[in-house]
């Protein structure tokens, strides 16, 4: 392949205009590769299009890229039996006899959306549907509860066995890719990256301060003090976005059990755990770092996903027939074709962006004039742009990944390190797709608590800026002050706190509101 320079950024910044400019990420990732074929083909229509059509024959047919597609649709089969059976309506059932104070009621949509970590549309589906009601009786605002939900939908995705875990791993892979390291795997790097993704850390733990405190600030503050005065959990000229029916459907009208929600869960986890150590020690790993280093992460995603729909399967047909069942088999599937979709352009669009030395282009303007300590902030932030203004994180973390590794790779010649940064990628992306007003999980966030959606996003982003103002703190001293990352953890959540406090008690004055946190557990 020629080195094409400059003409090489134009595949990615392509599929994020048009991302901005469009709100439609599959055609903008589609444009992107396509633009790409047409530089490579010396600007041949035809050659372009015989290009990008093979790009995209080439990530369909790798076999890590298959497994990883067959986990995505199986998971979403297994997610429709869940759904279908009616095992989020007896979680439901359980909560209102459990909850008895507004404080229960946000611990309990917290703890479930860590719970509910598989997928971040369902999380938002089943927590949402779980608690709304719930909330509503203890009196508190639709906008806390659609924070929540999107706080512990793609923040707590990122981090256990989901659709999400596959997907970065495999633009981690990309990255290596590029790179040509070949000691880490995509797995291992996966785990070298999680203490870096510092905003799903401290976003996750920010909302457990909020609901143990009842602490509030900025419109949330508002927000809350109206529902806990007047009864109001939808401010007045709101408009909420509701359909518990969103995508799947109604539940079944059956007895619904706890079992019907746990059991799929439990097969998804054991055995995607027991794919691991197999695989791993198959690979010749004998401690547990280097079985999981080892191990075939896509192979043991498959089968677990594969677990869960065979158990979704079993319950079904105790109340239901074999069409009726299998019907509800394809809804999963279909469930899943938007994200199986993506994946396979993202993958493509990396593929281009290989094909025409795009981080080769970009370590030599930069690797040489640009100190090692400032790039985790310049990639955390570029992350944070690009996934706000296109409201989507899959493709922010297509587009970044794979040049991130290689150029600090370039930089330092650390394969942990460079593999590290995939983590400040997810953690930029994440912020977009955790507050962008375009976000599809912002979105359902806004329709799964019966939120209207500005107000949602309005209230939100103080507390997401706060999050990642303190990440950003962090990586300047990560950089800069060469403090370990572990340590930067718990030195970040401490800051947290403290802010926290501040801005409560500052808002509190401001708005002449203190009965929240005084009625807190009433």
């Amino acid at each position: 392949m020629n080195d094409f320079g400059l003409w090489a950024v134009i595949p990615p910044l392509v599929a994020i205009v048009l991302c901005f400019l469009t709100k439609r990420v599959l055609v903008s990732l589609f444009v992107g590769v396509f633009a790409g074929g047409l530089i490579i083909s010396k600007g041949n229509p035809f050659s372009g299009v015989a290009y990008s059509l093979e790009k995209l024959v080439t990530s369909m047919t790798d076999e890590s890229n298959i497994r990883l597609l067959l986990f995505n649709l199986l998971m979403g089969a297994g997610v429709a039996f869940i759904w279908k059976l009616g095992g989020s309506k007896a979680l439901t059932n359980w909560a209102r006899k459990k909850i008895k104070t507004r404080k229960s009621a946000g611990i309990g949509a917290w703890l479930l959306g860590i719970i509910v970590f598989f997928n971040d549309y369902v999380n938002a589906a089943i927590v949402g549907n779980v608690f709304r009601d719930v909330c509503e009786e203890h009196k508190v605002s639709s906008e806390r509860l659609s924070y929540i939900l999107d706080s512990t939908a793609a923040p707590v995705a990122t981090f256990f066995i989901s659709d999400w875990i596959a997907f970065q791993m495999s633009m981690i892979q990309s990255g290596l890719d590029t790179a040509e390291i070949t000691t880490v795997s995509s797995f291992g790097g996966f785990l070298h990256s999680i203490p870096f993704n510092l905003y799903c850390i401290f976003a996750v733990i920010f909302v457990g301060m909020l609901v143990l405190t009842g602490k509030d600030y900025g419109p949330m503050l508002k927000a809350e003090n109206r529902a806990l005065t007047t009864g109001k959990i939808v401010k007045d000229g709101s408009k909420p976005m509701l359909d518990v029916g969103y995508e799947l459907g109604d539940p079944k009208d059956v007895k619904s059990s706890l079992w019907t929600f746990f059991l799929p869960i439990i097969a998804l986890v054991g055995v995607t755990m027991f794919g691991f150590y197999w695989t791993g020690k198959a690979g010749g790993g004998t401690t547990i770092t280097e079985i999981l280093g080892d191990a075939d992460a896509p192979l043991a995603l498959l089968w677990g996903a594969f677990s869960m729909t065979i158990v979704g399967i079993v319950l079904a047909l105790k109340v239901t027939d074999l069409k009726e069942t299998m019907d509800t088999f394809l809804d999963g599937l279909k469930l899943m074709l938007l994200a199986c979709t993506i994946l396979v352009l993202a993958w493509s669009l990396g593929a281009v962006t290989k094909d025409m030395k795009l981080a080769d282009y970009i370590v030599s303007k930069l690797g040489n004039s640009l100190p090692f300590s400032v790039v985790p902030i310049i990639i955390f932030f570029l992350g944070m742009v690009i996934s706000f203004s296109t409201g989507t994180s899959w493709g922010t973390m297509t587009i970044l990944t794979p040049i991130a590794i290689p150029l600090v790779y370039k930089m330092t010649g650390d394969a942990i390190t460079s593999v590290s940064m995939a983590g400040i990628v997810f953690s930029g992306a994440i912020f977009g797709d955790h507050c962008s007003p375009i976000s599809d999980t912002t979105v359902l966030a806004s329709i799964f608590s019966g939120a209207d959606h500005i107000d949602h996003v309005t209230t939100q982003i103080p507390y997401s800026i706060t999050v990642a103002v303190i990440a950003i703190f962090m990586y300047c001293l990560y950089g800069f002050v060469n403090i370990p990352i572990y340590a930067l953890i718990p030195l970040g959540l401490i800051l947290l706190y403290v802010v926290m406090n501040v801005l409560s008690s500052y808002y509190s004055k401001k708005y002449k509101i203190d009965s929240v946190t005084k009625q807190f557990n009433k």
